[in-house]
């Protein structure tokens, strides 16, 4: 089973009706919406936030707020905007050698961080992100002009432009199923992907429940696994001994022409590719431009032409 995930707008109430409208925007669900907005923008709160649940690629989110602040200061607007990360998290990103980058990125581009903000509602009209703080709740930066204002226990975020990841969900026909866990995605072994109930059922990609983040590099070393897993048991009966390590990837474009690449495995241990010295990358948890340019001319190659291939890269 692979059939990826899907988004339910109603675990963040407004937010289905304001996306894709006005100053709202995904680069999930309309990156053209995106582009308008962000070229449009003409100051003030620029807020860049995403839900509770797991999304696609983890980074994401992080990602167009650095373009688009970068963007900023070439159309001469920065001077006047106050760009804030909302996120529900207690760090900037879960490996410790990634996050020491992008804490210099956050201070570099003078970005308002402001932790533990678990995002509940959307009020579109008003411009307004409503959040419950978390017992972490925690900031970067303090105070700096953002309109903030109290409604009981949340806190409410207004903004002049707004980009979210939607919140996502296994399909429907998995969550309805006696197939999945707790939390409600696939319940597979998380080594051999095998179901931990039924063993003929494997699942891998965005809709099993792994804890690591639901990323193409992700899948890329989970197919192996199982192919090798399905393959011995027609066969003779048995399991393969393959085991997915957690291997996830995520390429954090920093700025234009700027990457950093963090590949890590289970337990959040900042594990490169070796192949990266064949790039000149001694140390892809830094900026750099080789890296960008293997985001945006060889991670498109590998992805059509090995990985969509069946091949095993």
């Amino acid at each position: 089973m692979s059939p990826g995930l899907t988004y339910d707008f109603s675990l963040v109430p407004g937010l289905g009706d304001a996306i894709d409208n006005g100053v709202v925007c995904s680069n999930y669900t309309d990156p053209k919406h995106t582009w308008h907005v962000v070229k449009n923008f003409k100051g003030d709160t620029a807020l860049f936030t995403q839900p509770t649940t797991p999304i696609k690629c983890g980074g994401a989110p992080q990602k167009i707020m650095y373009l688009a602040e970068s963007h900023f200061q070439k159309s001469g607007v920065r001077k006047n905007t106050k760009v804030v990360f909302a996120t529900a998290g207690t760090v900037i990103f879960g490996v410790k050698e990634i996050a020491k980058t992008l804490m210099k990125v956050i201070d570099r581009k003078n970005i308002d961080l402001r932790l533990g903000h678990q995002l509940v509602k959307i009020d579109g009209p008003n411009q307004i992100a409503w959040y419950k703080m978390a017992e972490h709740e925690g900031y970067h930066n303090k105070d700096n002009g953002v309109k903030v204002e109290k409604d009981g226990e949340l806190t409410g975020i207004h903004y002049d432009m707004l980009h979210t990841a939607p919140p996502s969900v296994a399909p429907k026909f998995v969550q309805e199923s006696n197939l999945v866990n707790d939390a409600g995605w696939l319940d597979v072994d998380k080594h051999t992907m095998q179901h931990n109930k039924y063993a003929n059922i494997f699942g891998l990609g965005d809709v099993a429940g792994l804890p690591t983040a639901k990323t193409g590099a992700a899948i890329r070393k989970q197919v192996p696994v199982v192919v090798d897993n399905i393959d011995l048991l027609i066969q003779h009966d048995k399991m393969g001994k393959k085991s997915y390590n957690g291997y996830s990837s995520c390429p954090l474009v920093t700025d234009y022409g700027k990457m950093v690449l963090a590949e890590f495995d289970y337990d959040k241990n900042f594990i490169p590719d070796p192949k990266l010295k064949n790039l000149f990358i001694s140390d892809s948890s830094k900026e750099h431009w080789r890296l960008w340019m293997l985001k945006k001319y060889g991670l498109p190659y590998l992805y059509w032409n090995k990985m969509l291939k069946g091949k095993d890269v």
